[in-house]
């Protein structure tokens, strides 16, 4: 193997300045990375958009069919899908703790991944450690785990940490790492279709760039690329008998707007960006251009062929792709982590280092506060559904009915440029009744999960929807069996599942943050309320 493949730092002998390294960055993730991941003590569950709905589904997975009320309505149907990383972890962990300590303790996991694999990554390419890679905690709030996509997160810190050993491994025999790293590309594809796609993206355009960089290009080299290829292989045949497996899936690109979301992701903890966000990725750029211009940031050569590939692959991703919503963010997100670990700082060259570090640990910190509150309040407002969500009977249909989430509004006592308290991240509040009550929701997600809707239900769910907007409801009441609206399927596959609603759903939960009056014609009666929502007792004739 060519000398080029072998970073200068790590032929040198520990030194002191290394350990000395090592202790700095030891010291600083005992005080930086407690408080990164500290809004996690403040929330039995967290508010991130998609969690509540995969915490019911970690419930189902848990119970396994024992409990009768929940079985009528959801059955575990494990098979080989490319999405598995939280189903496989934390029904595992809440056979020894409590499910809400499960789900946290992923979350943490998952951000913990993601600076660690940038750490770890630094480390395989520059040969030593060092304080620069810890800049990663800023970026941990980002506008994925906002989502709650935190298989693909988790994903994403895994395959940092693959391609890490993948470097790590090069003075190995070939044919031992081949053998080892296709046993660990066939998990990341388990774990998250994207992190497969993302680690094949990485080493593939990893050791291309080796190839063209030696001097002259052979014959042998490209065979050589060719044999680590091979490490794909059963990945590849994994994602080929999942097909079969998962749900409907489609390929749509958005606007420009949906593009320019996409782009500020990483610096992004909302469905919009706000003056915080931007300040955030205003100091990143200006941090970025001023290192440059002294020299003092440099970019590893093995890295530049990756990162070229990764922000291609960025530009070109669609909004929505096998089924997941908001495809485009997820690429974003990891560039941030993937540069850090690709550049060493060289902070003699940088006089300014310490005043942007400063202000680095600043926007961290007002990141942290500002997540804690707002999921110190959220968390009370769940608290309160789920006290009121006691009227429902065990084993009931629910119906969610919400309008379009509003600009969102101000928390009181944070500053409105700082944090605002979001509509969407009450969408999929309804899921908590599944966990105490054993309610059956028509938009648990399924199609690329282990759970699945009992026959008993067919017909009265989608794999992907939101709150039926409330002028929907009076409208689908009554249906006639013929009605070409109720027979055209959605985009993904899905028929609808609420025409003729008083005759299928129990309840009604209505989400309202505004004091809509309801819809005085529905066969409603309300039974419990609260700051956000109304809960209803349909009426049967």
């Amino acid at each position: 193997m060519s000398s080029l493949s072998i970073p200068a730092a790590a032929a040198l002998p520990p030194s002191s300045a290394s350990a000395g390294g090592t202790l700095r960055l030891l010291a600083a993730s005992l005080v930086l990375v407690p408080l990164t991941l500290s809004p996690l003590l403040w929330a039995s569950v967290p508010p991130l958009v998609d969690y509540p709905n995969h915490l019911a589904r970690m419930w189902i997975l848990a119970q396994n069919g024992a409990v009768p009320e929940l079985a009528q309505n959801y059955v575990v149907a494990w098979r080989l899908l490319p999405n598995l990383a939280m189903d496989l972890i934390v029904p595992a962990l809440a056979q020894i703790m409590p499910l809400e300590i499960a789900g946290r303790l992923f979350i943490a996991l998952t951000m913990l991944s993601l600076v660690g694999g940038t750490i770890a990554l630094h480390r395989a390419l520059h040969g030593r450690l060092s304080l620069w890679p810890l800049s990663a905690l800023l970026f941990l709030y980002n506008a994925a785990l906002f989502w709650g996509f935190l298989n693909c997160l988790f994903g994403i810190g895994m395959f940092l940490l693959a391609f890490s050993g993948w470097i790590s491994s090069r003075h190995w025999r070939a044919t031992p790492r081949i053998l080892l790293f296709a046993a660990v590309a066939g998990l990341l594809l388990i774990l998250h279709l994207f992190a497969f796609c993302l680690y094949a993206l990485a080493v593939g355009s990893y050791e291309l760039g080796h190839r063209l960089r030696e001097r002259p290009i052979s014959l042998r080299g490209f065979l050589s690329l060719s044999a680590a290829g091979l490490q794909f292989i059963p990945g590849f045949l994994l994602w080929l008998a999942s097909l079969s497996n998962t749900g409907p899936s489609s390929i749509q690109y958005g606007d420009l707007a949906d593009k320019a979301y996409a782009l500020q992701a990483p610096f992004t903890f909302g469905p919009t960006s706000i003056l915080f966000d931007r300040a955030v990725l205003i100091f990143s750029l200006g941090f970025l251009i001023a290192a440059i211009t002294v020299r003092a940031l440099k970019l590893s050569p093995e890295m530049r062929l990756p990162l070229i590939a990764m922000i291609a692959a960025a530009a070109l991703m669609p909004n929505w792709a096998s089924g997941s919503w908001l495809a485009d963010i997820r690429v974003p997100v990891a560039l941030p982590f993937m540069l850090i670990a690709g550049t060493r700082l060289d902070v003699a060259r940088f006089r300014a280092v310490g005043w942007f570090a400063a202000v680095a640990v600043v926007l961290l910190g007002v990141r942290v506060w500002a997540v804690s509150e707002t999921w110190r309040d959220t968390d009370r407002l769940f608290a309160e559904f789920r006290s009121a969500s006691e009227v429902i009977t065990p084993g009931a249909r629910l119906l969610i009915v919400g309008d379009k989430p509003t600009d969102g509004r101000p928390f009181q006592g944070l500053p409105s440029f700082i944090a605002r308290q979001r509509d969407e991240t009450f969408s999929h509040i309804a899921a908590l009744a599944v966990i105490d009550r054993s309610a059956f929701i028509p938009y648990l997600f399924t199609g690329w999960t282990p759970v699945m809707p009992t026959p008993r239900n067919a017909g009265l769910f989608q794999g992907q929807s939101v709150p039926l907007p409330s002028e929907v409801l009076r409208a689908a009441s009554h249906v006639a069996p013929d009605d070409p609206a109720y027979s055209r399927r959605d985009f993904l596959g899905d028929l609808p599942y609420w025409g003729n609603w008083p005759q299928h759903f129990d309840f009604v939960l209505w989400l309202d943050f505004v004091g809509r009056p309801a819809d005085e014609g529905a066969p409603l009666d309300l039974v419990a309320d609260g700051d956000f929502f109304r809960l209803y007792r349909v009426i049967r004739p």
